[in-house]
């Protein structure tokens, strides 16, 4: 026999404290009354035929003893939650994998998710067999990685903590070698790399799915204060489907389309938002029978749609001057050197081989400044520096091609450093270390922090200015150093925001569990939805969004028709059924019976 609630050393003690306990109140009899009578012979009669009936007292004395026994060991044995041991195959360890990617949430005919069936199977594998095994549990997202194994109750204690996880990137866990007999439950679709070894288990069934499978917010090259949302819709379901597309943003404004999309058909729409205001936007899609809704939401922002005002100090350039007042989205002013006052009201300062001597009162955009205290120095200058590097996901280099780039002649920047006391108390780089957009850390040639870009050279000494892509650069620089970003693009999962000590909200105002780490915060998004990331001066807004082909692919199983996938029926509401009462359950019916059964005899005067 085995023990599930305590140890069995634990359980021998309570045993034997128990009967103890019985018989020590068994054996005390309470103190004798005294009474004065007027005579004694009516009693001592009474004490003669009581002498003779004396055994058959003492037999209904251990027959109460025997039963109050019985009655108190079953419900201590009970507490132990005691389970009979068995004998055979069914004692060997086991090792369950399940699989809770994205597409497990995925509803199936009788109203539960893939997750909801994986999980009874598990539970029916454990319950089959002897408890005397070793059970480990171990999930594809990382939520329960590889341990010791443990008894039963453990391995459903772990089994009921985990969770369907939208995010991320799940595999098959490294399992360590051993005699375990090892099996995956799965619907097949997001984990390929499963050993030979491995038992599968299917839960796939097929679904009816249509999905958003990209969704941006941009500027529109052509217009920088125009915008425009870029969308993708496709049916992964076997059949077609008439579906809803809507987008809605702030104020109510929106728009619907209805389209018929064929099995395995994508939709691509770029859709104006001249029309809608600054805030959120919210593209949904609505198809009968979808079984995969999280996928049907996807979120962006659309920022300020209002002009600009840039002041350019400049002591000469042409390229800058045209490339700026070309943009119908900036009100530029030009100055020279020599006029420049920090009073000169504007959105974004513009430097042009020129810095001054304080911080400017707002976020710069600088050419090849000169040194200054406010600025990290420069430490050589360079003569046809490599421009083979830059980071094509940074906002800045959003529709920027730079494969002709040619920089003639550069400064190599030094880059801030956090832990000197100037770069500390500097304004400009108070908040986290800046991006190399263009370059590397050794040689930077253009630098983004949160309130300055930095070029090292002058456009004067590069083909910059002669770069499509330049008019654009300039566009993104104005929407990023303006505070008017687009949100951030993330998946659900573990989310890192680079803003440290910051405060996380959702789209409805509520605060979210957010931690704060060396340069940055972290939170988690189980989800799609906007977040709002909040610190002493700046804010960035998160889209979270369940938008890719492989994870809305939710009949793409690579489960063959040889693996097992027979279906399982679930308890009715969700509830576990046992076939079987255990043993514990059983112990406690009978201390009832006994408590019962001593209950009538004692009233019949057949036990004491």
């Amino acid at each position: 026999m085995t023990f599930l609630g305590m140890s069995s050393s634990l359980v021998g003690v309570l045993l034997a404290t128990t009967g103890i306990a019985v018989v020590i109140l068994y054996w005390l009899k309470p103190p004798v009354r005294r009474l004065v009578v007027p005579s004694r012979l009516l009693w001592n009669r009474l004490l003669r035929e009581k002498r003779k009936s004396s055994l058959l007292d003492r037999l209904r004395w251990w027959i109460s003893l025997m039963i109050a026994l019985l009655v108190c060991l079953s419900v201590g044995t009970a507490i132990g939650q005691p389970e009979l041991s068995t004998t055979g195959l069914n004692t060997r360890a086991i090792t369950i994998v399940i699989d809770n990617s994205a597409t497990m949430s995925t509803r199936m005919s009788d109203g539960f998710t893939r997750w909801d069936h994986a999980v009874e199977r598990v539970r029916q594998l454990i319950g089959e067999r002897s408890v005397d095994g070793e059970f480990l549990i171990v999930d594809t997202s990382g939520q329960a990685p590889p341990t010791t194994p443990g008894n039963r109750p453990e391995a459903l204690d772990v089994l009921a903590r985990l969770t369907v996880s939208l995010g991320g990137d799940p595999r098959f866990p490294t399992i360590p070698k051993s005699d375990a007999e090892l099996y995956f439950i799965s619907d097949g679709v997001m984990v390929d790399d499963v050993p030979d070894e491995a038992i599968l288990a299917s839960v796939f069934e097929p679904a009816d799915n249509v999905g958003i499978t990209a969704f941006t917010v941009n500027a529109i090259p052509s217009g920088p204060i125009r915008y425009q949302a870029f969308l993708e819709v496709t049916n992964t379901s076997f059949e077609p489907k008439e579906v809803s597309v809507r987008l809605v943003g702030s104020g109510g404004v929106g728009q619907r389309d209805d389209v018929m999309l064929q099995p395995g058909e994508s939709r691509v729409r770029s859709i104006d938002l001249s029309s809608f205001d600054r805030g959120v936007i919210r593209a949904s899609v609505i198809s009968n029978g979808d079984a995969f809704v999280a996928d049907d939401y996807a979120y962006g922002f659309l920022p300020v749609q209002s002009p600009t005002r840039v002041s350019l100090v400049t002591p000469g350039s042409v390229y800058l001057e045209n490339a700026l007042a070309a943009d119908e989205g900036l009100l530029l002013t030009v100055l020279p050197p020599r006029e420049y006052d920090s009073g000169v009201p504007a959105d974004v300062y513009v430097f042009d081989r020129f810095a001054p001597a304080e911080p400017p009162p707002g976020p710069s955009l600088l050419f090849m400044p000169p040194d200054t205290d406010w600025l990290s120095g420069t430490i050589q200058v360079l003569n046809t520096p490599d421009v083979s590097g830059w980071d094509i996901q940074h906002p800045l280099l959003q529709f920027v091609s730079l494969n002709d780039l040619r920089v003639d002649r550069a400064v190599r920047i030094a880059l801030p450093d956090m832990s000197n006391e100037l770069m500390q108390s500097s304004e400009i780089f108070s908040h986290r270390e800046a991006d190399v957009v263009i370059g590397n850390r050794e040689t930077p040639l253009v630098v983004a922090s949160e309130e300055l870009v930095r070029v090292s050279f002058a456009l004067e000494d590069s083909n910059f200015p002669l770069q499509p892509g330049f008019p654009i650069f300039l566009a993104n620089t104005m929407n990023w150093l303006t505070g008017e970003r687009f949100a951030l693009s993330r998946s659900p999962g573990r989310i890192e925001v680079p803003i440290p000590m910051a405060e996380v909200a959702d789209l409805e105002g509520n605060s979210v569990a957010a931690s704060s780490l060396p340069g940055r915060t972290v939170f988690t998004a189980s989800e799609a939805g906007l977040f709002t990331v909040v610190a002493s001066d700046r804010r960035v807004h998160v889209a979270v969004n369940l938008t890719s082909q492989r994870h809305s692919s939710v009949n793409a199983s690579n489960f063959g028709p040889e693996v097992d996938s027979s279906p399982i029926e679930m308890p009715f509401g969700g509830r576990e059924v046992e076939e079987n009462p255990k043993l514990w359950v059983t112990l406690l019916v009978v201390a009832t019976l006994l408590v019962t059964g001593e209950w009538f005899t004692y009233h019949r005067r057949l036990t004491v």
